[in-house]
């Protein structure tokens, strides 16, 4: 699947759309493909970061269903010691209060794994990107664009801290 992605760039040698003889700074939109592989800027570290975020929801996960499936334990052991009988319909009330609450249990940790995962590949993303271009920066530094993070992105102070930095070097 391929999302556009309009992008706004300066390119100060494009003389044919302003007419010979003008050397300004041109100001247009290019609309650039990002296909799903690029959504992984650096995909080392997100994919690091997202494993992080799945260890945490499985371990979360775990300890809320120990609970839940302790409680049913601790209601049959209960109903023992006060003498009711196994048959008893008490039993047969806990088996499906429990197989309602597993059933429960299981479509909302789909739905938070899936949340999860989506809110992880954009705050990936949205950290990646930054490194990204201030890494690409840093690999070339004689680059005439000035580096723009998206609005969203973290780490916006970044931006300013290396276009000045970039203006000192020429």
């Amino acid at each position: 699947m391929v999302l556009p992605d309009r992008i706004w760039s300066i390119h100060p040698n494009r003389t044919d759309l302003l007419g010979s003889g003008h050397r300004e700074k041109v100001l247009i939109m290019t609309v650039k493909e990002r296909s799903w592989t690029s959504i992984l800027i650096n995909k080392a570290f997100q994919l690091k970061l997202l494993s992080y975020f799945v260890v945490l929801f499985i371990l979360t996960t775990i300890t809320l269903y120990s609970t839940t499936y302790l409680f049913f334990w601790n209601m049959k052991e209960k109903g023992l010691r006060v003498g009711i009988p196994e048959g008893h319909v008490y039993y047969q009330f806990l088996a499906n209060q429990k197989h309602d609450m597993d059933l429960l249990f299981i479509g909302l940790a789909v739905v938070n794994f899936i949340l999860l995962i989506v809110t992880g590949f954009i705050v990936s993303h949205r950290i990646a990107g930054p490194i990204h271009k201030v890494k690409n920066f840093l690999q070339n530094p004689d680059t005439h664009e000035n580096i723009h993070l998206r609005q969203n992105d973290f780490f916006q102070e970044l931006g300013p801290i290396v276009n000045k930095l970039k203006d000192k070097i020429k």
